[in-house]
């Protein structure tokens, strides 16, 4: 697996703290499969965030300790960006900065309980950049989980989404659960990121969430949404999407659809 959301850069958010925790949920994250690993800390509005030049440098740093440890497992520097208007400066046109595993890919994350009014025109403005907004763990809003076309009318506009695999151990609750599946069912989930915080919470063991995955979807869907998507990102390709023209949403007409998704 590919993991494209991750907070294992030390010292720079609320993930790992010192180096010792980045390289645990390395080695963690290599023992259950995952290849490459995109280091996504958080960039705020108001807080202290990170410069781009110093998530560069803390990303190069923790791949000689990887290599020094023996841990088989590339890291590459990206970021997970706030949908906030006054962030939109830190992305150019040309320019990777923010960007995942410098492409033109950037992780996008939502306010925790609303949607801005702005949120079009942001996804259009990160557009105008000459970029494409994944959007971070959108089946943990809330909002969203109540309006979930407005969700696929951005996909339909160029967005894309990356899930948490914790979301489909229940990691996050039923409601969360059960909108993840929701989007599975659609295919409406494009990439995967454990979102690892620590090793004793939000970690990097994909074991449960992918075995879970492997009964809910063909083979050939789940190896596009864990390596052949994130593959595509790490070489800047565009990702061959086909959105739905239209979301199936759960109801007696479609019961039989949402069976092998819904447990």
């Amino acid at each position: 697996m590919i993991d494209i959301h991750t907070h294992i850069i030390d010292g720079i958010d609320d993930g790992a703290q010192n180096m010792e925790d980045s390289l645990a949920l390395l080695k963690m994250a290599a023992e259950s499969g995952t290849t490459d690993i995109i280091a996504t800390p958080h960039i705020i509005e108001g807080a202290n965030h990170a410069e781009w030049q110093t998530i560069l440098t803390k990303t190069e740093d923790l791949n000689r300790n990887a290599q020094d440890a023996g841990i088989p497992i590339r890291v590459y520097a990206g970021a997970e960006l706030e949908m906030n208007w006054d962030m939109l400066p830190l992305l150019k046109t040309g320019q990777s900065d923010y960007c995942l595993a410098g492409s033109r890919y950037v992780l996008v994350e939502l306010p925790a309980n609303t949607v801005p009014n702005y949120a079009d025109e942001f996804l259009y403005e990160v557009q105008i950049k000459e970029l494409i907004a994944i959007i971070a763990h959108p089946e943990r809003h809330p909002y969203l989980a109540k309006h979930p076309r407005l969700l696929h009318q951005w996909l339909r506009n160029g967005a894309l989404v990356q899930c948490n695999l914790g979301s489909f151990t229940c990691k996050f609750g039923i409601d969360v659960k059960n909108f993840a599946n929701l989007l599975l069912a659609n295919n409406m989930v494009h990439f995967l990121g454990t979102d690892a915080h620590s090793v004793e919470h939000r970690h990097t063991d994909t074991t449960a969430g992918l075995e879970i995955l492997a009964r809910k979807v063909a083979p050939e869907v789940l190896n596009q949404i864990i390596i052949a998507n994130p593959a595509a990102i790490i070489a800047d390709k565009y990702v061959d999407i086909e959105v739905p023209k239209d979301m199936k949403l759960p109801d007696e007409k479609n019961k039989g659809f949402f069976s092998s998704f819904f447990d």
